[in-house]
């Protein structure tokens, strides 16, 4: 579709859209109401540079303006049939006797805040959740996103009363190896719940490199090791830096290229030669650009990577934890560190609220969560957005007692896994 307002639903469909063409400046909105009587716009943005924007299930509409040309839809791969599969089946919380849920939630409104930009994908799951949210609560209060970009950090700090924020779970890490000292993973938030979205687990993570710079692809991981590459890299805080920051201690030649701020521009780059390798392999960068090869993943080996295999190909990928204990020689500590890192760093998305919070709400709060996460609808809305996999659902207590478990590790451990984030 080009410039003007579109009706969701109706004009256009929900998904994740581009507009490569960007001509002077291009003006673009979500429209919470489109009627008669006007619009109300949910989140807006102006570039002057190529923009990709998620259209969400629950939109009225969208607007854009002249300078930003054409859009068109990135059209994910097929998606498989797919169940939400906890590591063990959360239990619902029980609702608290005596707490009128309907009453109390009635009329107030909540705010969910995420610590990025309109647009992308945590943003875009803030606010699906936050739709379902109304439907889940009983009384049907109003629930509104709240965006604080570079702001992640003071967000959770100076969360109360009904406001939930939306944690990625590198930020939790920090806090309980005692790299961040606004907040106590621990003890200043109850956790109503988390999860994965777009099928990306840190141990599942993959690395894929240029096929054009490989003299023989059934030769990369040899190839690989024998030259020099550089690797994409957004900052040196997430999921993707630490574990290649893991991967370079033991002993995996990289080049880092540091600042990406959108997995759109790292694959740009990849396909112009700008970075030789990315971490953000999947099914859909493959088939995206099929120039593309995989090296290794983290611990798990993925789907694609097995039905590549079965099919002869990918026969040299393994995981970094197997090529860095029989290759490289990497001592147990180090494994331990990989393994505590990995363990932690998934649900990548957490939903939490203050520790102040009174339980009879959080209860009711966890129990919410849990419905949205498991219904059809809110996996149909998450499809729609090109997030074909929903998986590693926690409840509140399953993800609070990972904390736990990750503050009561062994110090050597400990000091190799704060020794993967910056200083």
């Amino acid at each position: 579709f080009g410039p003007g307002t579109w009706r969701v639903g109706e004009q256009i469909l929900p998904g994740v859209y581009e507009a490569a063409n960007v001509s002077g400046q291009c003006e673009w909105a979500s429209l919470s109401r489109l009627d008669d009587a006007g619009e109300n716009v949910a989140f807006s943005g102006t570039t002057a540079a190529p923009v990709s924007v998620s259209i969400l299930p629950t939109d009225a509409g969208f607007r854009a303006s002249e300078g930003c040309g054409h859009w068109t839809a990135l059209v994910p791969p097929t998606p498989t049939p797919f169940t939400p599969t906890p590591t063990s089946t959360p239990l619902p919380p029980v609702p608290l006797p005596g707490f009128d849920a309907e009453a109390y939630f009635s009329g107030k409104s909540i705010r969910i805040t995420v610590g990025v930009n309109p647009g992308g994908g945590i943003d875009s799951f803030a606010r699906v959740f936050a739709t379902r949210l109304e439907g889940a609560l009983p009384g049907n209060p109003s629930v509104v996103v709240s965006n604080a970009p570079g702001a992640a950090v003071s967000s959770v700090a100076a969360v109360t009363g009904l406001d939930i924020v939306v944690v990625e779970s590198s930020l939790i890490q920090q806090s309980t190896l005692g790299r961040v000292s606004e907040f106590d993973a621990a003890t200043d938030l109850s956790y109503l719940g988390a999860l994965d979205t777009g099928g990306f687990t840190p141990s599942d993570q993959t690395w894929c490199i240029r096929t054009d710079l490989l003299d023989d692809p059934n030769n990369a991981l040899e190839e690989y090791f024998a030259g020099e590459f550089t690797l994409g890299q957004f900052g040196r805080e997430d999921a993707y830096a630490t574990s290649t920051e893991w991967a370079v201690q033991v002993g995996f030649p990289f080049e880092r290229a540091f600042g990406y701020t959108s997995a759109r521009d790292m694959s740009l780059d990849l396909s112009g030669g700008t970075i030789a390798i990315t971490p953000l392999c999947d099914d859909s960068q493959v088939w995206r650009n099929p120039d593309s090869t995989p090296l290794f993943y983290a611990r798990v080996e993925p789907d694609w990577v097995k039905a590549g295999k079965a099919e002869g190909k990918y026969q040299w990928v393994d995981s970094i934890r197997n090529i860095a204990e029989q290759r490289l020689n990497a001592s147990p500590a180090y494994l331990d560190a990989l393994d505590a890192l990995l363990d932690s760093g998934s649900p990548n998305l957490i939903l939490a609220m203050s520790s102040q919070t009174p339980e009879a709400i959080i209860s009711a709060m966890r129990a919410a969560f849990l419905q949205i996460a498991q219904s059809d609808a809110f996996i149909a809305d998450m499809r729609l957005l090109g997030y074909d996999d929903i998986g590693g659902l926690r409840s509140g207590d399953q993800y609070h007692a990972q904390v736990d478990a990750l503050a009561s590790l062994p110090e050597e451990t400990l000091a190799l896994v704060r020794g993967l984030f910056p200083n």
